[in-house]
């Protein structure tokens, strides 16, 4: 404890404490016991008168003394105790303080980590989620397995799975499916519900295929003319589950002659899955969950591919809307089998939402990958982004709207 915390009100209080002295002799006892002791004799002094004087003893500051003696024994060790519990309170504190203090920068350094690797994290996740078509580097290691799923907009809204290579090799052992076997074993499987579909799949009937065609054999009492657009949504979605893997798809009834709905009221002809009615731009598309994604917009067709682009700027209905950026403006130019897109104004994409960015850029290699042609943006201030290096052409992708396989798969 310092000096300047010894204050007068904890002297008084010791003092108070020290016990008062009381003596019982009468003063003539103490007086004859001196005397009789020899305190009061003393060496003659020799003065010029040659008389001998006796000095005068003051007892008073021999009891005083004696008093004070006594009072010290008892404040020093009563003093030297506060101090060194004082000391020690004040040395305990300022350990705790520091402790504390240690404590709590290792908790913020562990906290800065944290937030650190969350950040880290957060961002690796967001390059691996906004990009959601399937690009080749994606098919090593894994199959792709592609459907139409039955949207709200009574249309087909195409998505892919990425099925790892050892599930393929369990089920199927060394041999290498065909996309029918791989429907006929997957399609049961697929959990439409559990994101947010109706479930359509498999189809009624039975699914074979024979060389470049895939052949469906319709049962009588089938699904698919219950009304105009169930029979719209049942042919699209032969295109988005067949097309990237047959020219045609072939409708048998159980007699196994060409199927012939009642709305048509003759024979069905084989229905090409790849050729110009299947030239198709995309859209965006958003479920009544939320969820959003990229499709055919009422499965207008086009001939060539800068007319497919360029249209993509304009929206046609209130079901789907355009991919393109607001105030976002670009021309088209084919060489070969590569598109030029060239935006008019040199365009930041780390200046617009990150999602609404990939949907306008994987929308248009989409769109072109439909017509098997490449693309390289042009004034892009970014030279990569996401995953993507703008100084060549992008990656054609080889589905759309990727959806995980633990999603749907049990």
């Amino acid at each position: 404890m310092s000096h300047e915390k010894w204050e007068d009100e904890n002297t008084e209080d010791l003092l108070s404490k020290v016990p008062k002295i009381h003596d019982q002799r009468s003063k003539e006892d103490v007086f004859n016991r001196l005397k009789n002791d020899g305190l009061f004799d003393d060496e003659p002094i020799n003065n010029n008168d040659n008389k001998v004087q006796r000095r005068k003893f003051r007892w008073m500051p021999i009891v005083v003394s004696i008093a004070a003696v006594f009072l010290l024994a008892i404040l020093i060790p009563s003093v030297l105790k506060e101090f060194s519990s004082s000391d020690s309170a004040e040395q305990s504190e300022m350990m705790d303080m520091e402790n504390s203090s240690d404590m709590g920068e290792m908790k913020i350094s562990e906290s800065t980590t944290e937030e650190s690797e969350s950040s880290i994290s957060i961002m690796n996740t967001e390059v691996a989620d906004i990009r959601t078509a399937v690009y080749p580097d994606e098919l090593e290691g894994n199959t792709l397995f592609q459907l139409g799923l039955a949207s709200e907009a009574a249309d087909s809204l195409p998505i892919s799975v990425l099925i790892p290579n050892d599930r393929i090799q369990q089920e199927f052992g060394e041999a290498t499916p065909t996309a029918v076997e791989l429907y006929n074993h997957f399609a049961p499987l697929f959990n439409e519900s559990a994101i947010g579909f109706t479930e359509y799949h498999p189809y009624a009937g039975t699914i074979t295929e024979a060389g470049e065609r895939v052949i469906h054999t319709i049962p009588s009492n089938h699904p698919y003319e219950m009304g105009s657009a169930s029979l719209t949504t049942y042919l699209a979605s032969l295109v988005d589950t067949f097309g990237t893997y047959y020219e045609e798809a072939e409708l048998l009834n159980e007699e196994g002659t060409a199927f012939e709905f009642s709305q048509v009221g003759e024979p069905s002809a084989p229905i090409i899955l790849n050729n110009e009615n299947t030239q198709y731009n995309y859209f965006k598309y958003t479920q009544s969950d939320g969820n959003t994604y990229l499709t055919p917009n009422f499965r207008e067709a086009f001939s060539t591919v800068d007319e497919a682009i360029t249209a993509m700027k304009e929206e046609t209905n209130d079901v789907y809307q355009s991919v393109i950026i607001p105030n976002v403006d670009y021309s088209v130019s084919v060489e070969d089998q590569l598109v030029i897109v060239k935006f008019t104004e040199e365009i930041d994409l780390n200046g617009y939402d990150q999602v609404q960015a990939m949907q306008m850029i994987e929308g248009i290699l989409l769109t072109a990958a439909n017509f098997d042609a490449t693309v390289r943006f042009e004034n892009v201030s970014q030279t990569e982004w996401q995953g993507f290096d703008f100084s060549t052409a992008l990656p054609k992708p080889v589905g759309p709207n990727e959806i995980p396989f633990e999603a749907v798969f049990q």
